[in-house]
């Protein structure tokens, strides 16, 4: 999911360092952006696809598992897993349906944090939602039974290098294109920053009422 060409030799030696494949990790060409990854037990496999999204350089290396008979150009690479904090939320709204509501509408509902099974008070709600295509989201914006409007911010764990101007994660500021026309008109203001990153390490939930 990188616009440039990468070094395809170190990437793969790079990759099967990362993974500690206990068996052999096979990398076969079949188009200019499409790879296969051939692992050589199914427990890797596995385990591989479970940890995504995968990071080569900062960038995605977006996997997706092997169906037969299909296409290659029919895989979605742009629907790739990846974990989402959503703070600010009130108590009462700290269940499972709301955060099934919310991550449907950033992109494809995944997996709710485990932590939050027992919708216990946590600092956040933390999902896995996919669709790296759209624009990443700075708040999520949910409305109370009453009517009011609540404005929640957002973080993401292991977010890639992207864009401040768009939001995009296939490509960076220093290549967007749009970046010439803020220099020219003097305009710095950025929508998107670095504090869009989660801080990982952070244990979810602090304390339980």
């Amino acid at each position: 999911m990188l616009e440039e060409k990468v070094n395809r030799d170190t990437m793969n030696y790079v990759l099967k360092s990362l993974w500690f494949a206990k068996m052999e990790v096979n990398f076969i060409v079949l188009k200019e952006s499409v790879i296969l990854v051939k692992f050589g037990n199914t427990k890797n496999r596995k385990r591989k696809l479970n940890l995504s999204p995968c990071l080569f350089n900062q960038c995605l290396f977006a996997m997706l598992p092997y169906v037969k008979d299909q296409d290659t150009g029919a895989c979605a690479f742009n629907l790739t897993p990846c974990w989402l904090r959503i703070f600010n939320i009130p108590l009462e709204y700290m269940e499972r349906q709301v955060a099934m509501d919310v991550a449907k509408v950033i992109g494809e509902f995944v997996a709710i944090d485990s932590c939050n099974k027992d919708e216990g008070w946590t600092e956040y709600i933390r999902l896995r939602v996919i669709d790296i295509s759209k624009p990443l989201r700075r708040v999520v914006h949910l409305v109370s039974t009453d009517g009011a409007e609540i404005v929640c911010a957002t973080k993401y764990e292991r977010l890639l290098t992207f864009c401040y101007i768009y939001g995009l994660i296939s490509h960076s500021t220093q290549k967007c294109d749009r970046k010439k026309e803020q220099s020219k008109s003097n305009n710095t203001s950025l929508k998107y920053g670095n504090w869009l990153r989660a801080q990982i390490g952070v244990p979810n939930q602090n304390c339980v009422y």
